[in-house]
This record gives structure tokens, C-alpha cells and sequence, in this order.
């Protein structure tokens, strides 16, 4: 008797509050305003002020500087990347802890990069995107995420 995983063609299922997701049908999609860098939102989670997803970039790309508002973790999947501010370079297996308050501008190698992330907050806002002298130019809250999400 062969037993079919209903995840193996379903994006997402769910029952109760557990949400389940095939990220392998997930589109990824490019984030507006940031070339080369590519969002697969998992859930999105209001009620706990929380986001999970995979995040990918190009060769040589680099996200805006930005400063957490909420607690963030990030397991590299693929690639090799860091932090503009570090001297650290992650590679697949390493894990990131940035707590609020911290402040960086991850890049890419020529590898690019792959991770998953997850961002935890005590309200809906999650980054404040920074300029070049540290003035907070855009918030990115939930409903930012929200529009990656794919039913």
C-alpha cells in the first residue's frame, strides 16, 4: 500500500493553528526596491508579530542597511555571505542571532546565498531601512511581508 503525502502537491496545509508549506512551490519574488534579493514568505503570523521565510541573493548583492525592530535568526541554507560591518563570511550550517536594536547590511559572494529566516517582534514593525548617515528612510512592517505571501 503507497501512502501519498498530501504536501507533495499541496503548497500549504493547515489544521488548528499548525501551518504546513511546500516551499518547493513557492515563486520566489523579487523585493521591491532591493535588485537581487528574492523572498519565499512562509507564514505570517500577526497574532505573535511573526514571519518565517527563505531569502536568496544574487552574486555580489547586498540588502539596505537596516536596523532590527524585532528579534531575528538566520540558518544559511546555500552560498557564502556577510555582514558589511563583520568580518564573519557564513556559509551553509552557520546561524545568526540579531537581536533588536542591531544594525547591518548583509552581501553576497560570488556564490550568492540562500537562508532562512525568521522574525519575531512585539508589534507588527520588523526593520527600519537606513540611509547612508543612519536616518530611518522606510519601515518594514508585517503587511510588507504579507505582500510575498501565496495562499
Amino acid at each position: 500500500m503507497t501512502v501519498m503525502n498530501v504536501l507533495e502537491k499541496t503548497l500549504r496545509t493547515s489544521f488548528g493553528e499548525i501551518e504546513n508549506v511546500n516551499s518547493n512551490l513557492l515563486d520566489w519574488q523579487e523585493v521591491d526596491g532591493q535588485p537581487g534579493n528574492y523572498i519565499k514568505v512562509l507564514t505570517v503570523d500577526e497574532k505573535r508579530h511573526r514571519v518565517d521565510f527563505l531569502f536568496r541573493q544574487d552574486p555580489h548583492k547586498e540588502f539596505a542597511k537596516h536596523n532590527h525592530r524585532c528579534t531575528a535568526v538566520a540558518l544559511t541554507l546555500e552560498g557564502l555571505w556577510g555582514y558589511r560591518e563583520g568580518d564573519e563570511m557564513h556559509f551553509p550550517g552557520t546561524f545568526s542571532y540579531e537581536p533588536p536594536g542591531s544594525a547591518h547590511t548583509p552581501y553576497s559572494s560570488e556564490q550568492g546565498m540562500t537562508v532562512y529566516a525568521s522574525f519575531q517582534g512585539t508589534g507588527p514593525e520588523m526593520l527600519d531601512i537606513l540611509d547612508e548617515d543612519d536616518n530611518v528612510v522606510d519601515t518594514l512592517t508585517l503587511d510588507f511581508f504579507k505582500q510575498y505571501y501565496q495562499p
